[in-house]
């Protein structure tokens, strides 16, 4: 194994556990949409429905640079927009993980997830910070860009969209217009929108008193270690009049809470010395 590769494991296995980490929150019945090739690994729990607007044959098409991935299993064909094979208030809980930045209209996204989730659900996204990755030569978008598109209408800025992609993110300087046009012909799905997690919890407010969100943050975990390039928030939908707290944490152990804690690896040799080892221990 070449230092980068060891370096990209090294990576992938640490946001794995830091999403896990968070994905205490879901328990029940859900969704995940747009997952593609990495799907969130969530607790026994938790079972999950896949959505994306396409069906696998399609949306491998359209993404030729994930070929050879297993993709998840698509078995709801719909959007952040159109979650109308859902029901109202039916779902424990709704994933989004690098989606909320390619809706051009989030706020309608939101609003959709809102929608679909029970009284409790839980909404788990992971956005990219544009500090670190693809964005970083983007300007970060203002509420006031938000917030004039959610209530003008997105289609005037499309093209411009596309281009600042095509040209600040995708690095293409020959002929960016006609790339951008290219994208925009097969509705490729774009970076839209950037944020840093300030920025983006800023628009999260925003967006709660410009479409009466009924969605409040629970947990929240910013980049933690060099090369992490996400950020994410777990909400849940409620009056935000009580503290809610993950399923199953008021039967959790004392040592399946230190199992759980960054100082597990540290402290769990002690418990799997059984009564006996820790008898010879004490009397030694």
């Amino acid at each position: 194994m070449t230092v980068a590769q060891h370096s990209d494991t090294w990576k992938v296995r640490r946001t794995a556990r830091k999403r896990r980490r968070l994905a205490v929150w879901l328990a029940g019945h859900g969704i995940e949409i747009g997952a593609l090739h990495r799907p969130l690994r969530v607790p026994a729990g938790a079972h999950v429905r896949y959505v994306d607007r396409m069906a696998e044959t399609e949306l491998r098409q359209h993404y030729p640079e994930l070929a050879g991935q297993r993709f998840a299993p698509v078995s709801i064909i719909g959007s952040a927009y159109d979650l109308s094979q859902v029901a109202d208030d039916s779902l424990d809980f709704v994933i989004a993980n690098h989606l909320v930045e390619h809706l051009d209209y989030p706020i309608k996204g939101l609003r959709e997830f809102a929608r679909v989730l029970r009284p409790d659900g839980v909404l788990y996204m992971a956005l990219p910070d544009a500090r670190v990755g693809i964005d970083q030569g983007r300007p970060l978008t203002t509420l006031e860009h938000l917030v004039e598109e959610h209530r003008s209408g997105a289609d005037r800025n499309r093209r411009q969209h596309y281009l600042d992609w095509v040209v600040l993110s995708e690095k293409q300087l020959g002929e960016p217009e006609k790339r951008a046009a290219w994208l925009m012909e097969m509705d490729y799905s774009i970076h839209f929108h950037v944020w840093r997690p300030d920025t983006f919890l800023d628009f999260l407010l925003a967006a709660k008193r410009e479409a009466n969100l009924p969605l409040n943050v629970v947990a929240f975990a910013p980049p933690e270690f060099v090369g992490d390039d996400e950020f994410i928030l777990v909400l849940v939908k409620g009056s935000g009049d009580r503290v809610p707290l993950p399923p199953g944490s008021e039967r959790r152990t004392v040592r399946q809470r230190i199992g759980q804690s960054t100082l597990g690896p540290v402290l769990r040799p002690i418990y799997r010395k059984g009564k006996a080892a820790a008898k010879r221990v004490r009397h030694r």
